[in-house]
């Protein structure tokens, strides 16, 4: 379980790097009715079990919350934003 939690950090750290944002923290702690949340002090928190989920779902929600660093809204810009860098999010977001 540590280890699953390991991997989602390191999948954070480096989508943090390339959408250059800086959380104040990161936690990984039991969420059952949502994937993740970015706080306005700049904690993001994710799902334990988004371990167990694809790939593509964990950048999705990943991107998503880390995106909301710099758009605190779903607006066009945090469209575009997650158009950018994941292209086909509408259709993995349907996965939810």
């Amino acid at each position: 379980r540590k280890e699953r939690g390991q991997n989602i950090r390191r999948r954070v750290d480096s989508w943090a790097r390339t959408l250059k944002v800086h959380p104040r923290q990161v936690r990984i702690q039991e969420m059952p009715r949502k994937w993740g949340s970015c706080s306005a002090a700049g904690t993001v928190t994710l799902a334990a079990d988004l371990s167990g989920r694809p790939e593509s779902f964990q950048d999705f929600v990943i991107v998503h919350e880390l995106l909301h660093l710099r758009f605190k809204n779903h607006g066009r810009l945090f469209k575009l934003f997650m158009t950018a860098y994941i292209p086909d999010w509408r259709e993995i977001e349907l996965l939810k």
